[in-house]
């Protein structure tokens, strides 16, 4: 160990605070009593070479003061331990025997077993027996490389302490920073503050806070900061990134930004699979989609983005308690999968949707957009659709099968396709009448204006009347199967509204 060395020089003259060991000279060209600045001096002159117990010190010249404790030593300066792994070189050497601390200058190496570190300014105390450089240095082991304005490096717990410009850099990583714990051991770096980590194919990582990264298993953990990737932007409390597994997570106030497709999720935790471009957002999730002025939110329990350009896959999926909202329609379901790539929401298990005054359902429901607004509906078995028109009546359309047409927003075509029932409300102008038309058959065709029925076109099997209002009873208003559930239409508010779940 270096504090050899200062053992070395201590045992030169009588010290009341060191125990005293005596420094063997072996060898050098040149010995001879001398002035140094005025102060008598022992002057060694050519290959010196000195010993004290394990410590071998190496030199062109050296100056030995008797009454300071003090020594300098020129040229080629190298200690070495035969005990210990260090040995530290330089081409000048002040030593205070006193304090106990060497001062190493120009093209300083410290060798402390793998790890090896370059300055030209390094101070050593021996009785801590920790380095310090200034203006300038870099730390070598079998992995990373290391630099900095200046840092600490603690020889006997193989740790350093990188201070300002800190730049870490590997084959697989580069990191900066301004403050940085290492261990030359576990190869682990712990950062203070503002913190950028990049890896080879291109994804930054960065904090305000702190950053922890372990080489050997290529794993960052990031707090309260966020990760780019080619696809998203991920932010949270807790980061994790393993490259060696190319996995990253997120837990709490998760907010992921998908660049393509104007997408955002939120959500308390987040897994993001980078080979199958596959990301999973749970508890208290949603997304919010931006449409040309419009925005589409959807809630689910879980949610799930797919972006697989080489599978040709795009989409996002919801599940369990899915809501959704739009300016122009909202929905309910027990999970949906939004494709990207052909504009298709796919709504199952008991879906809802709200579009103005009207409730559809089915037991799976399909909406098509273009130009970012509903263009149309496929209802798939138990199709039912109700629209309570201006004096709360409820116009209603069952069938196997649906297909719903709609324009700027509101409902202007409604075909059924097999068990077609229908019920709508006509109103006569001139004398302000209402009458209820109840009508059967295997197929129709409604046709609206304003959500009003304006045209019924029927096929096949008709069986229908037409009931003046003083003889309608409430048991013919309803179709059977009706349920209107205008409760439990999604709000913006609860959408995004953070909610407690059991787990």
């Amino acid at each position: 160990m270096i504090k050899h060395f200062f053992f070395f020089f201590l045992s030169i003259f009588p010290s009341i605070i060191f125990a005293q060991t005596r420094v063997i000279v072996k060898e050098a060209d040149l010995l001879a009593s001398s002035k140094n600045k005025g102060v008598e001096a022992q002057r060694l002159i050519g290959n010196v070479w000195l010993t004290e117990g394990n410590t071998n010190i190496y030199c062109d010249s050296a100056y030995l003061y008797k009454e300071t404790n003090n020594a300098i030593a020129y040229g080629n300066v190298r200690i070495i331990d035969t005990v210990d792994s260090l040995d530290l070189r330089g081409e000048y050497l002040e030593y205070t025997g006193n304090n106990g601390i060497a001062k190493m200058r120009r093209n300083v190496v410290l060798k402390d077993d793998s790890t090896n570190l370059y300055t030209d300014f390094l101070d050593y105390t021996r009785i801590t027996q920790t380095a310090y450089y200034y203006n300038g240095g870099k730390l070598v082991d079998s992995i990373n490389v290391l630099t900095s304005k200046s840092g600490y490096y603690y020889s006997n717990t193989k740790s350093a302490l990188f201070v300002d410009s800190v730049y870490l850099k590997n084959p697989d990583f580069d990191l900066y920073t301004d403050s940085l714990d290492y261990s030359t051991l576990t190869k682990e770096a712990i950062t203070k503050g503002r913190t950028l980590g990049v890896s080879t194919d291109g994804d930054s990582l960065k904090t305000n806070t702190g950053f922890l990264y372990r080489s050997l298993e290529k794993y960052s953990e990031i707090y309260e900061g966020w990760i780019k990737t080619e696809d998203y932007e991920i932010k949270g409390d807790l980061l994790i990134a393993d490259d060696s597994l190319k996995f990253y997570s997120g837990d709490g106030n998760i907010e992921m930004l998908s660049y393509s497709d104007s997408l955002t999720v939120y959500g308390e935790h987040a897994r993001y699979y980078k080979n199958e471009s596959e990301v999973y957002v749970y508890e208290n999730s949603y997304l919010k989609k931006m449409m040309q002025g419009d925005s589409l939110f959807i809630r689910g329990d879980t949610l799930k983005s797919v972006q697989n350009e080489e599978k040709n896959l795009k989409y996002l999926s919801a599940f369990h308690n899915v809501q959704l909202y739009k300016s122009d329609f909202q929905g309910a379901a027990d999970s949906i999968s939004y494709n990207l790539l052909d504009s298709t929401i796919y709504m199952f298990q008991a879906p809802l949707i709200w579009n103005a005054d009207s409730q559809i359902s089915a037991d799976s429901l399909n909406i098509q957009l273009a130009n970012n607004k509903v263009s149309k509906m496929f209802l798939k078995q138990n199709s039912f659709v109700i629209s309570q028109d201006t004096s709360e009546n409820f116009n209603q359309i069952k069938g196997r099968e649906m297909l719903v047409d709609f324009k700027n927003g509101q409902i202007t075509k409604t075909d059924v396709f097999g068990n077609g029932e229908s019920i709508y409300f006509a109103y006569d102008q001139k004398n302000g009448s209402v009458s209820m038309n109840k009508l059967t058959c295997s197929n129709m065709a409604l046709y609206f204006e304003r959500n009003v029925v304006s045209e019924l076109r029927t096929y096949r099997e008709v069986d229908g009347k037409i009931i003046p209002e003083p003889e309608i009873v409430k048991p013919d208003k309803r179709l059977r199967g009706f349920k209107w559930l205008i409760e439990q239409k999604p709000t913006l508010e609860n959408i995004r509204a953070k909610q407690t779940e059991k787990r």
